[in-house]
């Protein structure tokens, strides 16, 4: 955690997503869900703004089974969406299948609606005030 720190404040537009995903993880193993929650969220849109979109659908995968597990159904469900969406969008789409059926065995068969960015995602996704600058394409 100590090299991931300090990396993701050398290189904050590289690092900073992993460094936040790493930390939720570590809050969530702890018991600090709230905490967790809002790390995990950070670190989804950090992937966003700087363009690692096959980080960004495993920060969604990731977070979307930590707010099932929370009994946070919705949310969960729009993470799940927003990974396989993700997934397509950067060509993985073997790992897409694979959280669509997590997805059907989870919430059932009928329940997978791809599609625009929902309400849930779109609010994580809006930037932050004082957020960094994106990557150039």
């Amino acid at each position: 955690m100590k090299f991931m720190r300090k990396w993701s404040k050398r290189s904050k537009w590289n690092f900073e997503n992993k460094y936040l995903l790493l930390e939720a993880e570590m809050k969530h193993l702890s018991g600090f869900h709230q905490e967790a929650s809002t790390l995990y969220e950070d670190a989804i849109r950090s992937a966003n703004e700087h363009k690692f979109i096959h980080e960004e659908a495993i920060a969604s995968e990731i977070a979307a089974t930590f707010f099932h597990d929370r009994g946070l159904n919705q949310k969960s469900y729009s993470f799940f969406v927003h990974s396989v969406n993700c997934y397509k969008k950067w060509g993985a789409l073997a790992i897409a299948k694979r959280v669509e059926n997590i997805i059907q065995g989870t919430f059932g068969s009928e329940s997978v609606q791809l599609g625009p960015i929902d309400g849930v995602v779109a609010s994580v996704l809006a930037p932050k005030k004082g957020s960094s600058k994106k990557r150039q394409e």
